[in-house]
């Protein structure tokens, strides 16, 4: 109990100085690695994302345009082999051999059927920067999750993902979306996006959810959204379908505007309705179904064309 009072209040006021260190080149810490490890861990009282994060990476930790970032090296730590999305990354591993710099991306909050608590928050990996750059296009931000549940100690670990993939543009990834997959079930939707400067970006839609304790991806649906082009683009949104149990069917509907340089990225569906045409409006409906391991689309898409 001794150990804990400190600790705590070595960590009060550690994240009281916080504000204070804007200016200083930023600098990484050794830590051991048990910090990519399943472990016993509990954030007392009310819930604080920013101090979670810490007690999970307990880095030097500074503050860069009013956000949180931990720096730290792992020379014992077993690299960890990851896929990017962009796909411009040769055998990418984690840890950084250079050191890691890590921010909060966001805060989620659930509740299931018997009233418990639980909250998810999400986190960026990038490469060390003592300015706290990040300068890569084609370089996804590494994401990772931990799920907490209240109990009478406080909000207790219940699953940890320190790397999940890399997503998103810059060394920085896109926030999750929680999305109910079933009975006290989420998953978390991942919008990848990129493209190079200038030309059209395009999205896949992934599902990110916890199977036996750990955060994997279960789904992906390409090219689902295009956008930085005057001449066509379209967007997407993602539901659920049915009412199984658990692993509901996903549907995703694409909405938007065509041309022919579009026919490679369109939905194969689309194809035949629009040949020999130069541009218009279309909608395609995609369903995927839960295979026991990995979403995968069932038939046709649903098209329709104007």
């Amino acid at each position: 109990m001794k150990y804990l009072l400190l600790s705590l209040l070595s960590l009060t006021l550690s994240l009281g100085t916080i504000a204070q260190s804007t200016d200083e080149e930023m600098k990484t810490k050794e830590v051991n690695d048990s910090i990519l490890q399943a472990r016993n861990l509990v954030v007392p009282g009310t819930f604080n994302a920013e101090r979670a994060l810490i007690q999970l990476f307990p880095g030097r930790f500074y503050q860069r345009d009013k956000k949180l970032v931990i720096n730290w090296t792992c020379s014992s730590c077993k690299a960890i082999a990851y896929e990017d999305a962009n796909g411009d990354m040769t055998d990418p591993k984690f840890p950084f051999e250079n050191g890691v710099a890590t921010r909060l991306i966001n805060e989620m909050d659930f509740r299931d059927a018997s009233g418990k608590a639980y909250k998810v928050i999400s986190f960026n990996h990038s490469e060390f920067d003592a300015d706290g750059l990040q300068m890569v296009r084609f370089q996804g931000g590494v994401l990772g999750l931990a799920k907490f549940v209240l109990t009478d100690e406080g909000w207790k670990l219940r699953m940890f993902t320190p790397v999940i993939g890399g997503f998103g543009s810059f060394s920085q990834a896109p926030a999750p979306k929680p999305l109910q997959i079933g009975e006290d079930q989420y998953a978390f939707v991942v919008r990848h996006s990129n493209g190079a400067g200038g030309d059209a970006y395009y999205a896949t839609s992934y599902l990110v959810a916890g199977i036996n304790g750990v955060y994997k991806v279960i789904m992906s649906a390409p090219d689902v959204e295009k956008a930085n082009d005057p001449a066509s683009g379209w967007t997407y949104s993602i539901a659920t379908d049915g009412d199984k149990k658990q692993f509901r069917d996903i549907v995703i509907t694409i909405k938007g505007t065509w041309v022919q340089d579009d026919a490679e990225v369109l939905p194969k569906e689309l194809l035949p309705l629009v040949k020999g045409k130069a541009k218009g409006q279309f909608t395609a409906i995609q369903k995927f179904v839960y295979n026991g391991r990995y979403y995968t689309q069932q038939g046709a898409a649903t098209v329709s064309v104007k």
